[in-house]
Formats: structure tokens, C-alpha cells, sequence
């Protein structure tokens, strides 16, 4: 089928027509033409489960342009990461800017307004974000919503993120049925199930632009799906280093999956040599410029230093240790075949679209707690299968398992290639996930008693996969632990939020982390000493922290530090159960421990060091630490505690930037965060009104300032 008469026969605009053409494209790919089949562009709801580069964006893309041509329609484009939102705004803006219609991201704060995106006709966002906007009642995004697109639908089944996707699916459902679903998937077994909840027509296919062979590799042969064999004769001493050798000189680039970040990094290091020798002098200088930026001189760690050592010979790793920025460096080198092999864990195959000519799959299993050593999923294998063969690139992918013995390899063949992928469940029977659900819908007004909230419920996933068996007891005892413990209030069956209850369902956190966070702040409040330490190990405890874990040689250190600070906890482990578990309170110690030491300043590579870990998961910590203190700070308001909203403030500024109080002031200043703001205090600048008194000249002379951050500066302070 041609794609000049589908664009024809839906008369859309000459200009739209104009710029759809120039990407390249003239014949639609068999599972796009399904879709047109299906009715994809007369409105109706679709599923499309098929392979990774069949074209499943594109038909999104097509229902969307129609939408907004003919009826003037809004569009919400639902992506489960970040980063993948990330990639579809700057597609999709570069592609459609001309056309003058408005692209819209929204990935930022659950609780901050949100006014501005209703100007936008086509908005991408994460699955948490439209969740928070329906809470706020955000009528305008049910207004005029013609097309809602589900990318990855698969990830109802999982378990953190499943049951917000679920449940925002079900409410916009119900809020505007006449609004068209799109809900694509490259790895759903049972996609007619899903597509019977939406109401939906499912197209299914196998078909891949670029054919994906698929095999195991063993004793220096290659074993097909289809039987054939290849002997790869490489003078490497490690199957990996053989396999990726043997397609970089077919001129292909490799992903490495791997079972840890550990891994990642070892593999990465031993394949710099045999990669290095296949680079071009001119590869060579643009890499040596790529790692300077992996590692900045200022605050490069020990993990930037080791990525920056493997990019000069065309390797990376990739994994959530690494800053955003880092994989965001990696990511666009590879796309760019500067870097030829990256070395992975499987959350990137969930994550950007980064197609390579090979994927070796090296680790089928993975270490799970009290399991021991299990094998990985299928539809895991499959998301990390379909990474292999680049559009425009490669005329095949190849997919490869690596196998330690003949009976080794019969079971990979078994378990993981000649098997389908796991069926998606619903994860909405989760109670922690539907306590705060059942309480957003209530603090929201869609729902005032048990029976509204059944009847919302019979419309889930769940209950279609379920025929609502056991729910209405379980969404009973939710209501009444919510009434109980005063998120909501009661007259005669109808139920209706407190301030608190709102309060916490705006801040988007568990109502047992706003419970942890009240008994500690009542008790501040009636009397009970308090401290940074207190606070931190207060939010700490949250179920919706991210907590570090303790092992054995941590148990001795941590107990000296408990005997440290034992005084300054406003919690005790009679208050809260969480803290009944001995290696769970001292997990809650080590979290506390490693923000202390971000806030003393610290360096970086330091705490690193100490507790093993990645400058990305100082980030996620000090983010998820942040959120929890403003929430911290918003239940204070709720209750008045004034005294106590202007301490949290400045402790959340602190973990925000690592910093010491004495720096709060100057790190007021955009482009003045940790390691400026401590430069200046150095220099006799320790707060902004000393900045007045100094010259542009001299300013800009201050090591890590310069002359043009310098001139912004001493604006800002003529502006305060």
C-alpha cells in the first residue's frame, strides 16, 4: 500500500502531506496496513502488538495529525519513562514545528501547575504526570481529548508502574469514551485480551522490517533457530569478545545485555583493546573529545573516570549509576556509530530506542533475593532481542545467547527463543497501590462512597481479568483505614477528603509515608526535639524513600552510627512497623548517613566509594529525599506548624544542592549551585550582598566563574 494514496484517501492537508512524505517513506510496512484495515484513521481503538521498527509510532502519529486537522482535536501521547518522552518531544517537534502545531513535554513535578500545557496539541507525557493532572481535575485534558496513545502497554503488568497507567486508562475511559485509544506494545502475549478491555480491534504480527535471526552461541558455533550454523573464528579468549568482534568487522555496532552494573563495567574494560583496533584515527580524536565530557574535571567520580577511560576506545556501559547527562552522552554517540559497543543491563532495552546490528544476551539469569540465581523473563529477552537490526543500517538483526554447555543451550533455545512472552496481568490488586488510588479518587471528587468506587473498579483491567472477585472487601477495608486514619471523613455513606487527605493525594505519595511524616511532625510539634537528622531519617522511613541496603559487613557500622544519633530520631521502631525489621531500620540509617554526607559536602567519588554506589543513584536519592521533605513542608501548612515549614525548607535546599547551611543564601543565585556557591564563600563572598561589592572584572576571575556567568550574576543581584 502505498503511503501517498492512504494520505490521499484521508485528504489530509497538502502541507501535512508535504512533510509526512519527506521522511523518506513510500510504501507502508504490512502491520501499518493492518491498522489502516482496522480502522485506525476512522477513529476507532486499536492495539498493535508487533516487533520493535514496524511502524507502530508512525500509525500513532497518523491518528493524531488526522485528529487535529479535522476536528481541532487535543493529543496525549503516554510514555512509561522519562527518557522515552524525552525522545518522542524532540521527534516529534522536529518533524511537526513546521506545521505549526504545538508539541508539549510533561514530565516535571507532580504538584506544580500545569495551565500552560493546555496550550499544546500534541502532549507527551509520563503515565505519573497525566495521574497527577486528573487528581488536580484538570478539565481542560478531558476536553477535547480525541486521541490518547498507551506506548508500551505491556507495562500494566508492571508492578510500580501497572497500576497508575491502569487506573488513569480507566478514568479517561470513563471521562470521555468517545476518545479514540491507541495502545502499542512490541512484547504482549495476550494483546486480544487487552484490546477486548479497550474495546479495541488488535492487529498482531511477527513482521520486522529487518529480518531478526535469532541463536545461541557455544563452543565457537552460532546455532540458528532455523538450524543453521555458523563457526565464528575470532583469536578472542571470552565468547563475548568473539561475537563482538566478529560483527564489528562487519561494519555492525553490538549491545552487551548483562546481569549487573558490576558486569557491565568489567566487560566494557576488557573489550577496549580488541574494539581500539578496529577505530579510525578521525574515530579516535572525536572519541577523545566524547570522554572528557564523561568525566568534567570539577566533580568527575571514580564511575565517570572508568566511562570516560573505555569511550576513548569506542566501549561504554550504561546503567542507572551513571547521571542522566552520561547516558544521555552514550546513547547519542552510539546512534552517531562513534561508540561501537555498549555494554548494558536490561532497563535499556525497556528504555530510548537504540537499535544495534547484534545483541548478545550474556546473562539469561539474574540474582534474586531468597531465590537464588533465576532466569530472567522471556518478554525480558524479547525486549533485549529487539534491539538487534538497525533501519537503514543492516539488512538483519541477530539476537544471541550465550550458552556454557550443550544442555545449556537446548534450554535457552527452549525458554527464551522458541517461547512467547509472558501474558501482562494487572497490578492493581496491589494494596499499597490502591490505597492511593481509592484515596485520589475520592480527594479528587470522582468517587464519594464504596459502591462509586466499586463501579470505577469494574471498569479496570483487573476486574476484566478477575470478573471482580474479592474486591468489594479489599476496597472496603481500604476505606476504612483512610476514614480511621483521617484522610477522609464520613456523612452517612458518603465519603469526603480531609485536608490532609487532600493534601496527600496532590503530593502524589503513599498514605502511609504522609502518616509516617504527621506522627513525626505532631510530635516536633507538641514538644520533641528536633534536627536535620531527625527529619531525614523521618522521610527516611516512608515506604516511598529510596532506601539503600545493608549487607553483613554494614551491620557493625551501622549499629555505632544508631548509637550516635539514637537521640536525635523523632520515630522510634514502636511507632512505626517498617522500623520493627532490624536490617530495614538500619537500611533507613544508611539512607540518612549517605544524605549527611551530601549535605557536609562531600565529594562525590568519596561517597561513591563509601557505599558502593553511582553518581545517578546520589541523584535519585537526593530527588526522592527532596520530594518527601516538600511534602514534609505541605502537611506542616496543613496543621499550621509554621515553625517547622521554614526548617524543612532550608533542609530540602540543602539535600537539593550538597550543601552546608552557611551556603543557603548564595545558592539563591541561577548558575550558583554546590561547588560555585562553596568557591565563593572561599573567596570572603558568603552572601549575596557581598556580591555587590565586587567588580564584573574581578567576579569573573574567581575559579569556575568567568566573565559571562559573572555579568548574570551581578544581575540578578541588582534585580534583588
Amino acid at each position: 500500500m502505498k503511503f501517498e494514496d492512504v494520505l490521499k484517501e484521508y485528504k489530509f492537508p497538502h502541507e501535512y502531506v508535504e512533510i509526512l512524505l519527506g521522511t523518506g517513506i513510500k510504501t507502508l510496512h504490512p502491520p501499518q496496513v493492518d491498522a489502516i484495515k482496522a480502522g485506525v484513521l476512522d477513529g476507532d481503538n486499536l492495539v498493535m502488538a508487533v516487533p520493535t521498527a514496524s511502524g507502530k509510532t508512525l500509525i500513532a502519529e497518523l491518528a493524531m495529525l488526522k485528529a487535529i486537522f479535522e476536528k481541532g482535536g487535543r493529543c496525549l501521547y503516554i510514555a512509561p519513562l522519562k527518557a522515552l518522552a524525552s525522545e518522542k518531544y524532540k521527534e516529534f517537534t522536529k518533524k511537526y514545528a513546521k506545521l505549526g502545531i504545538k508539541v508539549g513535554l510533561a514530565i516535571g513535578d507532580l504538584d506544580s501547575p500545569s495551565q500552560y500545557l493546555k496550550d499544546y496539541q500534541i502532549l507527551i507525557a509520563t503515565a505519573e504526570k497525566v495521574d497527577s493532572l486528573l487528581r488536580a481535575r484538570s478539565e481542560w485534558l478531558i476536553q477535547n481529548l480525541a486521541v490518547v496513545v498507551l506506548d508500551e502497554i505491556h507495562t500494566l503488568g508492571d508492578p510500580s508502574r501497572g497500576p497508575t497507567l491502569e487506573v488513569l486508562t480507566t478514568r479517561m475511559k470513563i471521562l470521555n469514551p468517545n476518545m479514540q485509544i491507541l495502545a502499542l506494545s512490541a512484547t504482549v502475549a495476550n494483546a486480544d485480551e487487552m484490546a477486548e478491555w479497550l474495546e479495541a480491534e488488535c492487529v498482531k504480527s511477527t513482521w520486522r522490517p529487518i529480518p531478526l535471526h535469532e541463536g545461541v552461541f557455544y563452543n565457537d558455533r552460532l546455532t540458528y533457530e532455523s538450524g543453521n550454523v555458523r563457526v565464528i573464528r575470532e583469536d578472542a579468549p571470552d565468547d563475548v569478545q568473539k561475537l563482538v568482534m566478529d560483527t564489528l568487522r562487519g561494519k555492525g555496532q553490538v549491545l552487551v545485555f548483562v546481569n549487573s552494573r558490576r558486569s557491565t563495567q568489567a566487560v566494557a574494560r576488557e573489550l577496549c583493546s580488541w574494539v581500539d583496533e578496529l577505530l579510525t584515527p578521525e574515530e579516535r580524536t572525536k572519541l577523545i573529545e566524547i570522554s572528557k565530557h564523561a568525566a568534567p574535571a570539577v566533580d568527575a567520580t571514580n564511575i565517570c573516570k572508568k566511562l570516560s577511560d573505555v569511550l576513548r576506545h569506542g566501549v561504554a556501559f550504561h546503567h542507572a549509576g551513571l547521571r542522566p547527562s552520561q547516558r544521555e552522552l552514550v546513547e547519542e554517540n552510539f546512534k552517531a556509530d562513534l561508540i561501537k559497543v555498549i555494554c548494558c543491563t536490561p532497563t535499556l532495552a525497556a528504555g530510548v530506542n537504540l537499535p544495534a546490528r547484534r545483541a548478545i544476551i550474556r546473562d539469561a539469569k539474574r540474582f534474586s533475593a531468597g531465590s537464588g540465581s533465576v532466569f530472567i523473563a522471556a518478554s525480558e529477552y524479547k525486549q533485549c532481542a529487539g534491539r538487534a537490526g538497525r533501519p537503514q543500517y543492516d539488512d538483519y538483526g541477530e539476537a544471541v545467547l550465550i550458552a556454557k554447555s550443550l544442555s545449556d543451550q537446548n534450554a535457552l533455545f527452549e525458554r527464551f527463543i522458541l517461547a512467547p512472552p509472558e501474558p501482562v496481568s494487572s497490578q492493581l490488586a496491589d494494596e499499597a497501590q490502591l490505597r492511593k488510588h481509592v484515596l485520589a479518587s475520592i480527594a479528587s471528587g470522582y468517587v464519594n462512597d464504596v459502591n462509586s468506587m466499586f463501579q470505577f473498579m469494574e471498569h479496570t483491567f483487573l476486574a476484566f481479568q478477575r470478573n471482580g472477585v474479592g474486591m468489594v472487601e479489599l476496597i472496603g477495608n481500604i476505606f476504612d483505614f483512610l476514614h480511621t486514619e483521617g484522610f477522609i471523613e464520613k456523612s452517612g455513606f458518603h465519603y469526603f477528603p480531609t485536608p490532609f487527605g487532600s493534601r496527600t493525594s496532590r503530593l502524589y505519595i503513599d498514605p502511609i509515608s504522609a502518616l509516617v511524616i504527621k506522627k513525626a511532625l505532631e510530635k516536633v510539634h507538641d514538644g520533641k526535639s528536633f534536627s536535620s537528622i531527625g527529619l531525614l531519617h523521618m522521610i527516611a522511613t516512608c515506604p516511598d524513600s529510596e532506601m539503600l541496603s545493608v549487607g553483613q559487613k554494614d551491620i557493625e557500622d551501622m549499629e555505632d552510627f544508631l548509637t550516635k544519633v539514637e537521640d536525635e530520631l523523632i520515630l522510634t521502631r514502636d511507632e512505626v512497623s517498617m522500623l520493627e525489621d532490624h536490617y530495614t531500620a538500619l537500611g533507613v540509617l544508611k539512607t540518612v548517613k549517605l544524605l549527611l554526607r551530601w549535605m557536609n559536602e562531600e565529594k562525590e567519588e568519596d561517597i561513591c566509594e563509601a557505599f558502593n554506589i553511582g553518581p545517578g543513584d546520589i541523584f535519585r536519592h537526593t530527588e526522592s529525599a527532596q520530594w518527601l521533605l516538600y511534602a514534609a513542608q505541605s502537611i506542616a501548612e496543613v496543621y499550621h506548624f509554621k515553625k517547622l515549614t521554614f526548617f524543612l525548607e532550608d533542609l530540602k535546599n540543602r539535600v537539593r544542592y550538597g550543601i552546608k547551611e552557611e551556603l543557603l543564601g548564595l545558592t539563591k543565585l541561577k548558575g550558583i549551585g554546590r561547588i560555585r556557591s562553596r568557591i565563593l564563600f572561599d573567596h570572603g563572598l558568603k552572601a549575596p550582598a557581598d556580591l555587590k561589592l565586587v567588580s564584573e572584572s574581578k567576579l569573573g576571575n574567581i575559579r569556575g566563574i568567568g566573565i559571562a556567568l559573572a555579568k548574570d550574576i551581578l544581575k540578578q543581584i541588582e534585580k534583588l
